[in-house]
């Protein structure tokens, strides 16, 4: 039963403000300056925005090989998506050793300004080793909700809580941030101060 209510996690666990507006991840990864004269020297930015949708993570697996991007500064700009998904995207960023912050490009490629990052989001933020949150960013919270009827939300919602705690368990980040985001609505979003995001270890630059 068990097994069977994991699988229904990569696609119903969890929502996004505004789900709809973005169908997938839109994944775009800037080279260094000079990396043309110099390749493989400095680091790249990787722009995250939009829904996390279920094949994000095998997208920027594939992106990050292809372009053999072994240092990066991964922004993300969400309104939520998959948890799993997001689970995914971190532990990927976490294995490359990549940062992580909250923010948006501008007309100028290398010019970044505050974004959100929303429900599953900050799972997927979880992953970088330095964590920043520039003072025009936001994350956000509330719980995750089933698409779709299980035949055990019980069992699903345990299930749940135990993957994403001991998600966070592993990236270094308070597993209260699963029990704060468990109180609050699905159609609501709790943003976290930058006190309260440090404190949690969620940010930690």
């Amino acid at each position: 039963m068990l097994a069977a209510l994991f699988a229904w996690m990569s696609v119903a666990t969890s929502s996004a403000v505004g789900a709809g507006v973005y169908d997938t991840l839109r994944i775009e990864a800037v080279p260094p300056v000079g990396a043309a004269e110099r390749p493989g020297d400095g680091r790249w930015t990787i722009l995250l925005d939009g829904y996390i949708d279920a094949t994000a993570s095998t997208r920027l697996r594939a992106l990050v090989a292809r372009e053999g991007i072994t240092d990066a500064d991964v922004y993300f700009n969400s309104p939520g998506g998959s948890l799993i998904a997001g689970m995914e995207i971190g532990r990927l960023l976490r294995q490359r050793g990549y940062d992580t912050h909250v923010g948006k490009r501008t007309t100028d490629i290398h010019e970044m300004i505050g974004g959100v990052c929303y429900s599953a989001c900050p799972f997927a933020y979880a992953g970088g080793v330095r964590r920043y949150l520039e003072h025009d960013s936001v994350l956000g919270v509330h719980r995750a909700q089933n698409r779709v009827p299980l035949p055990d939300e019980a069992s699903f919602d345990k299930l749940v809580s135990q993957q994403a705690t001991q998600y966070l368990l592993a990236m270094g980040v308070s597993p209260e941030l699963f029990t704060i985001m468990s109180q609050v609505p699905n159609d609501v979003i709790r943003g976290l101060t930058r006190e309260e995001a440090v404190r949690l270890m969620l940010v930690n630059e």
